[in-house]
């Protein structure tokens, strides 16, 4: 059998287009915040209970709950993209109207692919 010029060009494009689709594969993406707790004054909070909500009717559940390291931080990930309220407190109750409590709020904006900082000032 002769090989001519085309038929090897329809072969080498077959198995390009072949290899092509059996090395594609979904790209997993990541969604991270880091939250760093701060007092008026700059200085890191550790401790500090943080909360992420959402109110929205979802598939996933977007709340996360942490407590901050001794530099003030906690990280979550998350599953999409999302604005999230952030709140910091020392006594998250919700039950007591607790007027002494340190406490701060902020919003974050989830990115694709990226770790979002955010730094939350608690009174």
């Amino acid at each position: 059998m002769k090989r001519t010029p085309s038929s090897i060009l329809g072969l080498l494009l077959t198995s390009f287009t072949l290899l092509t689709f059996m090395n594609s594969c979904e790209v997993e993406h990541f969604y991270e915040a880091e939250i760093t707790v701060v007092n008026d004054q700059g200085e890191p909070m550790p401790d500090f209970t943080v909360e992420t909500t959402v109110e929205v009717d979802a598939d996933y559940e977007p709340y996360r709950e942490g407590v901050t390291n001794d530099m003030g931080k906690v990280s979550f990930s998350y599953y999409n993209v999302a604005i999230l309220k952030v709140k910091a407190c020392l006594i998250c109750d919700p039950t007591t109207d607790n007027e002494d409590e340190i406490y701060g709020e902020a919003l974050i904006v989830l990115e694709e692919d990226k770790i979002v900082p955010i730094t939350v000032v608690v009174y």
